[in-house]
């Protein structure tokens, strides 16, 4: 047995040095410092990027935010049309080539909508921020801190320093929106999600979405969940769930794995899901967007989540054939409004006199 196995270790050195005699050749060299640049230049072209998909991002969420800001309840602010970026917040590597884009330390204006200033309250790109109604600016934290104020009057009084050293003063006027932030996030999957407060979506997402009203149409969406209070909701349901969990491994002696948790959340995801195809639909109206696309939109989506095409007992989401055909009497209801001169807002469910709330019943839907 030990002369077999001496047998196979010399096989198996003759075997790797052979490959080495193979024919190779001669390429032109490298140096560190080349692949160093490269890598350098592949950095600021993905912070580009993302940027650019931020940007896009946030201009849309914007137009729905303003639009639809009669559909928000009390989750609505004032904003003022510009967007800020603090290096400092970047992840190391994305940090360090910011200057390599005209990105330099402090907090800047990146980008500004034409439609809230005029020639006389124009901000500019690079423009930095040094104070906010006379509270001075250093870092992301401190501008957010100094805009709680702004943010809730509409008035706002802003102290910047230009790129050729210029100081100027402006004070701008807000615009009523929904308080509500999209945010882009690095990850190929497709997706977007509500928190109650901010939305994400997808660098993949991004991608999917092939023009503005498609984008518009997750966004509005997205923002529907956070103005109907689904979070809030699902986070009660799947407590009460936890709560059942707890009893049934005290009292029972059986551990459940947190099976009531999580049927807790499902038990109304359809109805939430369908409750913002709804009214996600009347933001994207609202905003000016094309919503005659929202069925084919979704059709693309089945395309790329097969899946999606058949309908289960603990599906999150409403199957898609049968969103593409609601999606459509949503789109018949919208435009005969429109065509009608009535205002675009979503048919509220009125519930009835008798009804009485019991111990575990969630807030409504629809806010009055």
């Amino acid at each position: 047995m030990r002369i077999y196995r001496t047998y196979y270790w010399l096989a198996a050195v003759a075997l790797l040095f052979s490959l080495g005699c193979a024919t190779r050749l001669t390429r032109p060299g490298t140096s560190p410092g080349d692949i160093d640049a490269e890598r350098r230049e592949q950095l600021k072209l993905a912070l580009c990027l993302l940027l650019d998909r931020q940007i896009r991002t946030w201009r849309v969420a914007t137009q729905l935010k303003t639009g639809g800001v009669e559909l928000c309840g009390e989750d609505v602010q004032y904003i003022f049309g510009f967007f800020v970026l603090d290096r400092e917040t970047f992840r190391d590597d994305y940090r360090k080539v910011a200057p390599d884009i005209g990105l330099e330390s402090g907090l800047r204006v990146w980008e500004v909508l034409a439609d809230f200033q005029d020639l006389t309250t124009r901000l500019k790109k690079g423009d930095k921020i040094v104070e906010v109604d006379g509270k001075p600016i250093s870092s992301f934290e401190s501008f957010a801190k100094a805009m709680e104020k702004p943010w809730k009057t509409g008035r706002l009084s802003i102290k910047l320093i230009r790129r050729s050293g210029e100081e100027v003063s402006f004070s701008l006027e807000g615009k009523p929106a929904c308080d509500y932030r999209a945010a882009v996030i690095e990850r190929d999957l497709i997706n977007a999600y509500a928190d109650g407060k901010n939305v994400f979506v997808t660098t993949g997402l991004i991608r999917f979405a092939q023009s503005d009203d498609e984008l518009a149409i997750v966004l509005g969406h997205e923002f529907a969940h956070n103005a109907l209070g689904h979070v809030r909701q699902m986070q009660a349901q799947s407590m009460a769930g936890m709560l059942i969990d707890l009893a049934i491994l005290v009292f029972g002696g059986v551990d459940t794995g947190g099976l009531f948790s999580q049927m807790g959340r499902l038990v109304y995801s359809k109805d939430f899901e369908a409750d913002a195809d709804y009214m996600g639909l009347y933001f994207t109206a609202r905003a000016g967007y094309d919503i005659q696309i929202a069925p084919s939109l979704w059709r693309r989506m089945a395309v790329e989540h097969p899946g999606s095409i058949k309908g289960t007992w603990l599906a999150t989401h409403p199957s898609t054939p049968e969103r593409a055909v609601t999606l459509k009497e949503i789109i018949e209801e919208i435009e005969k409004k429109r065509a009608e001169g009535l205002a675009l807002l979503p048919e509220r469910e009125e519930k009835t006199p008798s009804s009485k709330p019991t111990e575990y019943e969630l807030e409504p839907l629809f806010r009055d």
